[in-house]
């Protein structure tokens, strides 16, 4: 059905079914849980993904506390640990030039994020 809205897992607000990012608060994959990597659906407990075998809790470099893989900053330093494509959430390497996902140009991203 389109225009069908569903409450983002993280802030509750509605965001439409085919949302990569909540424009509400931001996060990335509001209504399913997935893997930072593959994208795959993923279910909480999981320590690896199923269908890339990367692993979904990884230690901050910069303090090792647990980053989850629903969040791209340590909680507790607040250290930035991924980056993410603003058009479809996939992670993308620090000063890549391009999505390896999707092909969108990051030049403006990288730029407003400072980099």
């Amino acid at each position: 059905m389109p225009g069908y809205k569903q409450a983002c897992r993280f802030c509750g607000q509605l965001v439409d079914e085919n949302s990569n990012v909540c424009p509400f608060c931001g996060r990335a994959h509001p209504l399913h849980a997935v893997c930072p990597n593959c994208v795959a659906p993923i279910q909480s407990g999981w320590t690896v993904c199923n269908t890339c075998g990367k692993p979904l809790v990884i230690p901050c470099p910069h303090c090792g506390a647990p980053v989850g893989p629903d969040t791209d900053v340590c909680e507790k330093c607040r250290t930035v640990i991924r980056y993410r494509c603003p058009a479809c959430a996939a992670i993308v390497s620090a000063g890549a030039k391009r999505c390896d996902r999707c092909g969108a140009k990051l030049k403006d991203y990288w730029r407003s994020k400072g980099l």
